[in-house]
């Protein structure tokens, strides 16, 4: 756990291939320690951005981590989600799309490298993104949220991982 608290390391896997999407889940916990909650497979339909590279039907998969991490972290996380997905490629392309956020009490930050008007600098060519708010005993959307992180799918389960969050940080 992170000194003096921290925020819950959120992590999306996108892909068609779940021999990739396991393996990256378990490099990804060798990398950033025990995964505390793991989603099933989450419809993928907002978008065909990923489609020349990835192919259809992709699905999302959530994952939250034990340890908790400071925002400074984020950056840094972004590059290893980055060379992590590059390891896994295959003919050229992503088999995997890894993308880490920060969830605290507050909101969903997520990580991108493209830069937007809504999105502020972390460093390294990476930008943090206040993809959900927390207002009113839920996650709500903002108008540039992501079509399947707009959903009650994943605004309930965030809901609920957002609670064992606030238990572990209860427990500090």
């Amino acid at each position: 756990m992170a000194e003096g608290g921290g925020k819950a390391l959120v992590i999306s896997l996108l892909s068609n291939n779940e021999p990739a999407r396991r393996q990256a889940v378990s490099r990804l916990a060798a990398r950033f320690g025990p995964v505390a909650m793991l989603s099933g497979l989450l419809p993928f339909t907002g978008t065909e951005y990923y489609a020349p590279e990835m192919g259809t039907d992709l699905k999302r998969r959530l994952l939250m981590f034990s340890h908790l991490v400071k925002d400074e972290r984020l950056a840094v996380i972004k590059h290893i989600c980055i060379s992590l997905e590059n390891d896994l490629r295959a003919w050229g392309k992503r088999l995997v799309n890894i993308d880490p956020g920060l969830m605290g009490q507050e909101n969903l930050l997520l990580a991108t490298t493209k830069p937007k008007a809504h999105r502020l600098p972390l460093g390294r060519g990476i930008y943090g993104e206040v993809t959900l708010l927390f207002q009113y005993g839920g996650f709500l959307p903002l108008p540039w949220t992501y079509p399947d992180y707009a959903g009650p799918p994943c605004r309930e389960l965030l809901a609920a991982w957002r609670r064992r969050y606030l238990w572990t940080l209860s427990k500090d």
